[in-house]
């Protein structure tokens, strides 16, 4: 396997150089600066660990979650940061899996959504159960409409308003 050749800094132009989101790495390989720290960008769980070790906690209100996501941090830990992101590769080959696992499974999880989307979208899923109703009608149909929903929405309220009186003389609603 040979190693790619290391880029030449002294040939990179001025625009290369301000679009690079990290500063090229010291020529004489004497580099000893620690690094960008992450610690404010992904916290830091006080563990001590490095911040790919570290795992994101689990949300208190699991009860709004959605159980796909619940069940599958149950059984695999969200890490804080990738591995790529920190920029460390000096990381456990069991770490840099569970990196890359994760987040080819959330990759496939959002193609997947992606796709359902779609699919459901072709088969108009989407739009309400009668929409192609809706979508013939010209403006006396959608007045005709709208008188019998008022029409309907004043029988609703008479009889909400019968039932309460029955209620509150003791007499059972279903014989209104």
């Amino acid at each position: 396997m040979t190693t790619p050749p290391k880029p030449d800094h002294a040939a990179m132009t001025e625009v290369e150089l301000s679009s690079s989101s990290s500063p090229p790495p010291d020529v004489d390989g004497d580099d000893t600066s620690p690094g960008p720290d992450l610690t404010e960008e992904f916290g830091d769980d006080g563990s001590g660990n490095p911040l790919e070790e570290q795992v994101l906690p689990m949300p208190d209100d699991v009860e709004d979650m959605d159980p796909l996501e619940y069940s599958v941090r149950k059984v695999l830990p969200i890490p804080r940061a990738y591995f790529w992101q920190t920029g460390n590769t000096e990381v456990s080959l069991r770490t840099r899996v569970w990196h890359r696992t994760v987040a080819t499974l959330g990759t496939l999880l959002r193609a997947a959504e992606f796709a359902g989307e779609v699919v459901a979208h072709v088969f108009g899923l989407n739009e309400s159960r009668y929409q192609y109703v809706m979508d013939s009608m010209d403006k006396e149909d959608w007045e005709r409409a709208r008188k019998v929903n008022e029409e309907r929405e004043r029988e609703w309220a008479e009889l909400r308003a019968e039932r309460e009186v029955g209620k509150e003389i003791g007499v059972d609603s279903t014989a209104l």
